[in-house]
């Protein structure tokens, strides 16, 4: 089967649809499919990249007046040297409406994954467009079969409406658990807990400092680290200043690889503080590091812990829950051992190339749905209007 992947955001650039996409692309490729990734170019930096499939990077579209347009006979070009037997979107909006298009002149089955949030929350900018929400809704109609990664976003998805339920499967993200066999734990001169991801408001690591201050006397030999870079960096920066917690919270900037993978399986546990998070692939990671989460119980993070099992989830507006959330399972090593046993369980079920076969799964049914919806079309006489 060769597949093409449709993205807004790829590799060089690093980041949970980036890694979501060259993992698929990755598991397909050794699985004995043929996967292409198609994403516009990143401005002003080398889009080269190492990776067993091809990457084609074409010039963003001069205006988002004619994004269907230009972007439509990119995919063209590349169907007609080489045909897709599928293509898989990486939005709802635009590429799912560009994509329904695409499949109409070319016969070639299309699905949809929305990673969310912009691209399919009903509060978010598109959804309360009309124009633009009546586009999501016709490429979500034509579409072959779409995947949602959480229920929480398989709910998102039927919100929108015009299709029914059963196009829609809920399949996860995945975790390369081959990339943590052979690391070795991070050893800090004290122990610590992990939190990591972008420094934006969404991921709540204000909520996370606040919480940490209010039992960092009760815990006085616990340290907080935090991982990743942002536009809030410097705030949260000050903000731990404020606190006097400097010689508790420490700032790693971004890491990556065998060094993010490393400092995972040296912390006590992992907090995610997020407001929000569609999936949470780093509350997998985690897991995969083998140690327990402690997590807001928002988005798609349900889908993944079990509260009591894997960590524990706490309410996202209180810093008081969060706070006594790290020092209570900090001070039952007992609890944190039986955990971690969890989390390496749970995480061997979302391993990439099991993830990947449920995916290939969904193709096959909706390529079968599509051929059919398509000899009815074309099997249904012309209604002409009588006079």
């Amino acid at each position: 089967m060769r597949i093409c992947h449709f993205t807004s955001t790829f590799l060089p650039r690093v980041g949970g649809v980036e890694m979501v996409v060259s993992n698929l692309a990755r598991c397909q490729h050794e699985l004995g499919h043929e996967a292409l990734v198609i994403t516009p170019k990143i401005r002003g930096i080398d889009n080269r990249v190492s990776v067993p499939y091809r990457v084609i990077h074409y010039s963003r579209p001069s205006s988002k007046r004619y994004l269907t347009r230009q972007v439509m006979l990119r995919l063209l070009y590349e169907h007609f040297k080489r045909p897709f037997d599928v293509l898989h979107c990486h939005s709802a909006y635009p590429h799912g409406y560009v994509a329904a298009t695409f499949s109409r002149l070319t016969g070639v089955p299309v699905f949809i994954t929305p990673h969310g949030p912009t691209d399919i929350m009903r509060k978010e900018r598109i959804r309360s467009h009309p124009k633009l929400e009546q586009r999501l809704r016709r490429g979500l109609q034509e579409a072959a079969g779409i995947t949602a990664i959480s229920k929480n976003i398989f709910k998102e998805i039927v919100s929108v409406g015009g299709f029914t339920e059963e196009k829609v499967h809920i399949v996860p993200n995945g975790v390369s658990l081959g990339d943590f066999k052979e690391v070795e734990p991070f050893v800090g001169d004290q122990p610590y807990v992990l939190a990591m991801g972008r420094m934006v408001a969404q991921k709540g690591f204000d909520q996370l400092l606040a919480a940490f201050a209010e039992i960092a006397d009760k815990v006085p030999d616990l340290q907080l680290y935090m991982a990743g870079e942002g536009i809030l960096r410097r705030d949260y920066e000050k903000m731990t200043r404020q606190l006097g917690l400097e010689e508790r919270v420490h700032f790693l900037g971004l890491v990556q690889g065998a060094q993010k993978i490393a400092f995972l399986k040296g912390a006590r546990f992992f907090v995610c503080p997020s407001r929000f998070e569609p999936f949470g692939i780093v509350v997998l990671e985690a897991l995969a590091a083998g140690i327990p989460v402690i997590a807001n119980r928002v988005g798609g993070i349900p889908d993944i812990i079990e509260n009591n099992v894997h960590g524990l989830l706490v309410d996202a507006e209180s810093t008081v829950e969060l706070g006594k959330a790290i020092m209570d399972l900090y001070k039952s090593p007992r609890a944190c051992k039986e955990m971690s046993v969890n989390a390496l369980e749970r995480a061997s079920e979302f391993d990439w190339m099991n993830v990947t076969k449920r995916y290939l799964e969904v193709y096959e049914k909706g390529k079968i749905l599509f051929e059919e919806e398509r000899r009815e079309s074309e099997e249904t006489p012309s209604q002409i209007p009588t006079t």
